[in-house]
């Protein structure tokens, strides 16, 4: 899979987020301005052809509001993509109007409604319609920046809009050289009882929650796994090159590590060839892990676990990983 940053734009200020950062500085760079070119966006459509990618993955900034979502949203249909968006919702009637009208096997959307921004009255009736319009095409998402966190409300949204019965959860990571709010690994295993502890809620609401990246294997204890293994899609440690694509075909490993190890579109032919470059160039990262305890874990040692997100391990050292 590969994602592809269509805009800057947002009407949200999550406190964790990776993209803004990444983006705005990119802008101020290159002033190509807030959203990325349809000439670009074709281009990268033409690299997951050629790679027989089956999913375009569109992501922001908030990605309905570039202004042309919609052409560009159909282009991908008409190019037999599978289409998925990461959202937050808050999209004109217009946009989920023309959403709605997507067969359903053509469309997915994960909608991150996290609590760390302040939404106003409008934005929360945008949303609503659109959750209403859309349904069981959309997942929910939350992003954790503290070890106890609101999820109730997250269960009611699904049973309200009747949306599917999936949540997905991640916890925020930090930017390499950069200052962002994430959870500290020091909160990890109390981050991970309140996971399991949202799990048992929402299993008996026959809601499954599923895992983002970057979690560490030692987060949960063992009757917490054992609540895992019952009550959500099953944990497993991941982490492997997404291959983001941003304004002027810059790509990079991943959003934690946007800042570092950067590269362009053009200098591959296929995603493959790109994860093969990058799974190369953070090898030696990896030996490293999240915390000093990583270096003589057994689990990492048996590959249970990678150790967490490389962001923590790269700002451990003295100097960064170069911008390519």
């Amino acid at each position: 899979m590969g994602n592809l940053l269509i805009t800057a734009r947002c009407n949200r200020q999550c406190t964790f987020c990776f993209a803004k950062l990444r983006i705005a500085e990119m802008i101020q760079e290159k002033e190509k301005g807030l959203n990325m070119s349809r000439e670009d966006i074709r281009a990268a459509m033409d690299f997951m052809e050629r790679t027989e990618e089956k999913s375009l993955r569109l992501l922001g900034g908030e990605p309905t509001l570039h202004p042309e979502f919609i052409d560009i949203v159909n282009e991908g249909l008409q190019r037999k993509f599978h289409v998925h968006l990461f959202t937050n919702a808050i999209m004109t009637k217009e946009v989920a109007d023309f959403l709605a009208g997507i067969p359903p096997e053509r469309l997915s959307i994960l909608c991150n409604i996290s609590p760390q921004a302040s939404d106003t009255d409008r934005q929360k009736g945008m949303r609503q319609y659109a959750l209403e319009r859309l349904g069981s095409r959309v997942s929910l998402g939350i992003t954790i920046t503290e070890p106890q966190f609101e999820y109730q409300y997250l269960i009611d949204h699904i049973k309200k809009f009747k949306l599917r019965p999936k949540l997905r959860v991640g916890i925020a990571q930090p930017i390499v050289g950069k200052e962002n709010v994430f959870l500290k690994p020091s909160e990890y295993a109390a981050a991970g009882h309140a996971i399991a502890q949202m799990a048992r809620a929402c299993v008996k609401e026959d809601i499954l929650i599923g895992f983002d990246c970057g979690m560490t294997l030692c987060m949960f204890s063992e009757e917490d796994l054992g609540t895992l293994a019952t009550c959500s899609d099953g944990y497993t440690s991941v982490c492997d090159p997404i291959i983001d694509i941003g304004p002027n075909l810059d790509i990079w490993h991943c959003f934690p590590l946007s800042e570092v190890l950067n590269s362009n579109l053009k200098k591959f032919k296929t995603r493959r060839e790109a994860a093969r470059y990058y799974q190369a160039v953070v090898g030696a990262y990896r030996n490293l892990g999240c915390r000093p305890e990583c270096m003589r874990c057994d689990f990492k040692r048996r590959g249970q676990c990678f150790g967490g997100c490389l962001a923590h391990a790269m700002n451990s050292l003295n100097k960064l990983p170069p911008r390519l």
